[in-house]
């Protein structure tokens, strides 16, 4: 079995430009798809190589990694790289993770490390379900009156 690069799996949240431009009600389960076969089964090998005390390991290597690629960036651009790191977790990978039972343990130290070291940034991962109904429905620009509510919380 090969070893999984944090470079490679860092890139899973990194290189989000073109996934996040497809979170929409009619792109987003398509695009999830595709997420997930690119990347599930590179985060199940890494979660398995080393076990607990390796998804540990491994949840701070990617957030040091995260960390590394915004002082990477210009200051102006470093909120906005946050922003859409964060959105890439919250949206594809954090779903992605828990619906596996190995990769739900990463999920966890992700979020929680992340708590930790940016609390003002703090967020909660949502399942999928919950994100596949948050989409309004709309006919030409408009909100329509129906579906997309949040009634189960």
């Amino acid at each position: 079995m090969r070893e999984v690069s944090a470079e490679t799996l860092l890139a899973a949240i990194q290189d989000g430009k073109l996934w996040l431009a497809r979170f929409t009600g009619k792109e987003f389960d398509k695009a999830y798809q595709e997420y997930r076969e690119r990347y599930a089964a590179l985060f199940r090998e890494a979660a398995l190589a080393d076990g607990e005390e390796g998804i540990e390991a491994l949840a701070e290597v990617l957030l040091d990694g995260l960390a590394e690629g915004w002082k990477r960036q210009k200051p102006w651009n470093r909120s906005l790289a946050m922003l859409n790191d964060k959105q890439m977790i919250v949206c594809f990978l954090g779903p992605m993770l828990m619906e596996d039972p190995v990769c739900a343990p990463l999920e966890e130290k992700l979020r929680e490390g992340w708590a930790a070291r940016w609390p003002k940034e703090a967020y909660k991962t949502p399942s999928l379900a919950k994100l596949r109904k948050g989409f309004r429905p709309t006919f030409l620009g408009i909100t329509l009156p129906f579906g997309g509510g949040d009634e189960e919380e």
